[in-house]
């Protein structure tokens, strides 16, 4: 007795490959904590209802004549404030987040004795940051939202 290869098991051997693709896809989403998905933001309906003040803070910093700087070193990553600044006047925090894990998300306090803050690199991982940088001068809120990639 031989074994003829037709459309049928043609047919069947596709579908039987496709459902082990999609069965390995769901697996790995679910328990490859590799692939973790979370909210960027737990509170974004909170978010959403503040936004108009994260604009008027964007539209201040973008009158400055010049804005804030981050710069990826061999130390890390610099936020340069503008050199018109008195930096014991400037408050506020950095605002580093990962997109694709919660994990390496960073917020550090500014609080200067010179016009620059410097963000270990060993807080770090390489990577692309969504970087937002909120500080206040002389009672003036000011606001920086950037991609940044730290290499």
């Amino acid at each position: 007795m031989s074994f003829k290869f037709n459309w049928g098991h043609g047919i069947m051997l596709f579908l039987g490959i496709y459902i082990v693709f999609i069965m390995s896809f769901v697996y790995k989403t679910l328990f490859i904590s590799d692939y973790d998905h979370v909210l960027v933001a737990n509170e974004y309906y909170n978010d959403a209802n503040n936004y108009q003040k994260e604009i008027d803070k964007m539209n201040n910093a973008s009158q400055l004549k010049e804005n804030v700087k981050l710069v990826s070193t061999d130390q890390g990553i610099e936020v340069v404030f503008p050199n018109f600044l008195d930096p014991k006047k400037i408050t506020g925090f950095v605002d580093l987040q990962r997109s694709n894990n919660i994990k390496l998300d960073l917020k550090k306090e500014i609080k200067l004795d010179t016009l620059t803050l410097l963000i270990p690199a060993d807080q770090l991982k390489k990577g692309v940051y969504s970087v937002k940088v909120v500080w206040e001068y002389d009672k003036i809120p000011y606001q920086l939202n950037e991609k940044f990639t730290y290499k």
